[in-house]
């Protein structure tokens, strides 16, 4: 394993200072020199520094310009920069943190301060580095963590051959919208549906088929929804549940008509329906104000009662409590 060695500019116009520094600081760093801040500003934008060692006085741009330079790139403003002057006036030294310095060493240069001082903001540069590392590839498990629970949450409410929610999902969101329904006295509209003599379609066409069945007819269910708020439900079997939104009891039945028709039209042959040569669904349907829902388990049996009077009246029809004499057939 190579042994990672960090690496320190040194900026100094004046090259008997570059050769002090450079000697102290090559047996544990790489070194890299630059006599001017503009010579500088390019090998650092060049290549990985881990930090400077800057001067302040120097012709054209002086330390504190090139820090400045430095510190509002977002490229470079995260290196470490320790000043080395000649002054020890405190101004100055408050001027070099004020521009984005760490710290602040004064000639005559002690080996042993230089190597010191490095040693410290190098390391917490690297310890820095690292942990920004370890914070984004977290952020980057983070969000790819999130993706895989999305997936397994629409993966556990969802219907794995026809893929429209489960019963599972039923079981939550109906209390939801009921509830929402009391809040504000609003219609719900709740259907549901059984195909008609579908264990003698299997028995008949085999299972296979049955289950193109199930995938034809969940597709019809969801192109006939109108809004993006209604849903529908495979609830086990050949039992379907949707519910939907509507305007009034007459718009909810307009929409159930529809969507038996919709069923029938697929044309989907099946010879022992005794309702119809083709697939067919009997509906029971639901449609009450929040207020008058007693509770969740009511509303289901109510339905539940009416698919069954619908099954009774000879099948592929429908049933309705809001108008109990009326049979769609």
């Amino acid at each position: 394993m190579i042994d990672f060695k960090a690496t320190v500019l040194i900026v100094d116009d004046m090259q008997v200072n570059l050769a002090i520094l450079s000697e102290i600081l090559k047996c544990e760093y790489h070194v890299k020199i630059a006599k001017s801040g503009q010579k500088a500003l390019e090998i650092v934008e060049n290549g990985n520094i881990d930090l400077i060692l800057l001067d302040i006085v120097m012709p054209e741009l002086d330390g504190y310009e090139v820090c400045e330079i430095l510190k509002n790139s977002d490229k470079t403003k995260d290196i470490p920069i320790i000043f080395v002057t000649a002054s020890k006036e405190a101004d100055d030294e408050e001027k070099g943190f004020l521009v984005g310095a760490v710290d602040y060493i004064t000639k005559p240069f002690k080996p042993k301060t230089i190597l010191s001082r490095v040693r410290t903001h190098i390391n917490l540069h690297l310890r820095q580095t690292e942990l920004e590392k370890l914070s984004h590839d977290l952020q980057n498990k983070n969000i790819e963590l999130k993706k895989y629970i999305s997936i397994i949450q629409e993966i556990s409410i969802t219907d794995g051959l026809t893929n429209v929610y489960n019963r599972r999902h039923f079981n939550e969101i109906f209390p939801k919208i009921v509830n929402s329904a009391k809040r504000n006295n609003e219609l719900v509209c709740f259907l549901l549906l059984d195909i008609d003599h579908f264990k003698l379609y299997n028995d008949n066409y085999g299972h296979q088929a049955g289950d193109n069945v199930l995938v034809k007819f969940t597709s019809c269910l969801k192109l006939s929804l109108k809004r993006v708020d209604d849903m529908c439900f495979r609830l086990g079997g050949e039992e379907f549940a949707v519910i939907f939104k509507s305007e009034d009891e007459e718009k909810a039945l307009e929409f159930a008509d529809t969507l038996k028709s919709n069923i029938e039209n697929l044309a989907i042959p099946h010879e022992y329906n005794s309702a119809s040569k083709y697939i067919t669904a009997s509906l029971g349907l639901i449609c009450k104000y929040g207020r008058e829902i007693e509770n969740i388990d009511a509303i289901y049996k109510e339905a539940d009662d009416l698919l069954y009077e619908a099954k009774n009246s000879g099948r592929n029809n429908i049933k309705v409590n809001a108008l109990p004499n009326r049979v769609r057939n």
